[in-house]
């Protein structure tokens, strides 16, 4: 028979009421807290977990915080292009009604007022800023205007200062979306109108050109016109015997048409109409010119200077008027492009977000589930190990109360 000394029995009773206060005192912290568990020993497995869901909700969270900033800068864009469209429909208007030739000087005055109004107004909204005070459409070059105006200059005045850099902000792990567009695609990557000029003549007593069939020409221009070898868009029109012109390229040699020709009476080549007066063997040489880009303000500008330049001639202005046409439905496609971009972002951030939203519930309740407690256990929890204590300090008084002199009568 083992012998429990007087120390074994108050060691061990002691021993069993420490623990069962100890477990007691985990319980009412699990209640009081919400949490089952209270440190990475009661399920190291479960803890290593609750960090990692932990890690990832901080992750949506700031992911979150990203597509709030990244949709109110594509939202402002949006007002901004969309406010830039309004003004360019008003310009194209107004184009209009100064070419229907019933206008008098006065009444042109009055649309070049309008015009450079609507020039300042453009212009100032591609130099719009966010609330940061950054330049929107500069690029990377947002502490700069993202367009200049000088005065001076010899070629356009109104010119982009920024570069073509884009922001992306990451909305979640995968997906990366561009916060900015850069001035330099969506004002000024514009193509101009396309021209021929004609550029020299050999006894023709008088030749003028114009564009009548511009969407013809520009065909023709796309096809034909070399950037390599610039004399490959040169031609030469000779008079020929028979009443007929015959047009040949310069550079490659090759005849592109044999046309009637009646001398003083216009001919048309490919959109471009010719008025000239010779013999035969009388010959001009024009060239497609060089394709450009200019902004639309630089287009709005060039026509307000028309509109007021008092030295053009019908024909002159009727060019200016056409080159201002072209340049203004060229940026309003640009433009139309660039605001379907936008759109296409916004509804991506929007569609992430609500991803992220889902995914953020799905790690929140699989955490929930790791270490949130289950009150209803809980609390049959702290009733049994309140009953298991009472028990062990029942036990222990009864026992340490026990003496040999008990049982002598």
């Amino acid at each position: 028979m083992t012998r429990i000394s007087t120390n074994q029995l108050y060691d061990r009773s002691i021993q069993s009421i420490t623990q069962n206060q100890s477990e007691l005192s985990d319980v009412q912290q699990q209640l009081s807290s919400g949490k089952k568990l209270l440190r990475p020993s009661d399920d190291p497995v479960g803890a290593a977990q609750v960090v990692r869901l932990t890690e990832d909700l901080d992750k949506i969270t700031q992911y979150k915080r990203n597509t709030d900033l990244l949709r109110n800068a594509l939202e402002q864009e949006e007002v901004i292009m969309g406010n830039i469209n309004n003004a360019l429909d008003k310009a194209r208007t107004l184009m209009i009604q100064s070419g229907n030739g019933i206008y008098d000087k006065s009444d042109l005055e009055a649309i070049g007022i309008e015009i450079g109004s609507i020039r300042d107004e453009v212009f100032g909204l591609m130099n719009s800023q966010n609330s940061n005070g950054e330049y929107i459409f500069a690029g990377f070059q947002s502490e700069s205007e993202a367009f200049t105006y000088n005065p001076s200059a010899s070629g356009n005045k109104y010119s982009f200062a920024g570069d073509d850099g884009v922001n992306r902000i990451q909305v979640s792990d995968a997906v990366s979306i561009q916060r900015n567009s850069s001035g330099k695609s969506v004002f000024e990557n514009v193509a101009a109108r396309l021209t021929s000029t004609v550029t020299a003549q050999s006894g023709i007593t008088s030749v003028s050109s114009m564009i009548t069939e511009q969407s013809k020409f520009d065909s023709f221009h796309r096809n034909n016109y070399d950037a390599v070898t610039s004399a490959n868009n040169d031609f030469r029109a000779t008079i020929l015997a028979g009443n007929q012109i015959q047009i040949d390229n310069l550079g490659t040699g090759v005849t592109f048409a044999t046309l009637p020709f009646e001398s003083g009476k216009a001919f048309v080549f490919n959109g471009i109409e010719f008025k000239v007066s010779g013999t035969t063997g009388n010959s001009f040489d024009f060239q497609l010119d060089p394709p450009e880009k200019k902004n639309v303000v630089e287009t709005l500008n060039d026509f307000y200077n028309a509109l007021n330049d008092e030295t053009l001639s019908s024909s002159e202005f009727n060019e200016a008027l056409s080159d201002a046409l072209i340049g203004i439905d060229n940026g309003a496609k640009v433009l139309a492009n660039a605001t379907s971009s936008l759109g296409g972002r916004i509804n991506v951030a929007q569609s992430v977000h609500e991803s992220n939203l889902d995914l953020e519930i799905a790690n929140k309740s699989a955490r929930s589930v790791i270490q949130d407690v289950d009150y209803a256990e809980a609390v049959s929890e702290l009733s049994k190990q309140e009953t298991a204590l009472q028990a062990a300090q029942a036990t222990f008084s009864r026992v340490t109360g026990l003496s040999l002199f008990d049982y002598i009568s």
